[in-house]
Parts: structure tokens; sequence; C-alpha cells
């Protein structure tokens, strides 16, 4: 177990150092109150919140992402879902987000993302 939480670990490292740095733009548009220089979990789960609505039609709060924000970047517990959301949310492009999946996983590999769900079963989605 302490080499699942070791990658975990440097995982949320890399990836608290890309949301205080190249990413930090987008996180502070939904900030309310500032918090000095370091990340606002809050702010971080509106951004997670707007992205899990395309998989949730019916909507997600931030409030109920506000917890996992905080267990994946303070070394809790980072989820393969919940780094899947946090690229997708921040648009972390490709050399960033095959860093992050082969520091969480310990090899090369970027899971194949999810289409969001859709409400209309007519719909197809194309894969090329």
């Amino acid at each position: 177990m302490a080499g699942h939480s070791g990658r975990q670990g440097r995982c949320a490292d890399e990836l608290r150092r890309l949301l205080e740095g190249p990413y930090r733009y987008v996180w502070l548009r939904a900030v309310s109150r500032t918090h000095g220089e370091r990340i606002n979990f809050s702010a971080v789960a509106k951004v997670l919140a707007r992205a899990a609505e395309l998989d949730r039609p019916e909507g997600v709060h931030h409030r109920e992402l506000r917890d996992r924000v905080r267990r994946a970047l303070t070394h809790d517990r980072l989820t393969n879902d919940t780094l899947e959301l946090f690229i997708r949310a921040f648009g972390i492009r490709s050399p960033d987000a095959e860093r992050l999946w082969t520091l969480l996983l310990e090899r090369p590999a970027v899971p194949e993302p999810r289409a969001p769900r859709s409400t209309d079963d007519s719909v197809e989605i194309d894969r090329r």
C-alpha cells in the first residue's frame, strides 16, 4: 500500500505544481475569496463541477467535489477517475497529462477519455 500512496503523492505534487503554475488562471476565475497564494479548493471544485456536468446532466454542485479536491491535492487519495476529471476540467495538455498518468500509474499509459453521457440514445460519438 505504501507504493500506491507514494505514486499518488508524486502525482498530487505534480498536479499541485500545474495548478499553481500554468493552469492557475483556470481556477482563479472561480475564486470568490482569495486565500493568499495557495490553491483555493472551492474554486478548483467549481471548475471540476462544470466538467462533471457533462457526465451528469442533472448537475454537480461544487461542494460535492470540494473534499475530493482536498484529498487529491493533499496526498490523501488520488484515483484514476479524479485525475481524469482534473485533466478534462482544466484542459491539461498532452505532455502534462502524460506525465501525471505516468506518475500515478508508474507507466506511460493514458486511459481513453470517457465520452459524456448522452440523454439521447440515438447520438453516436465518432472516436476517429
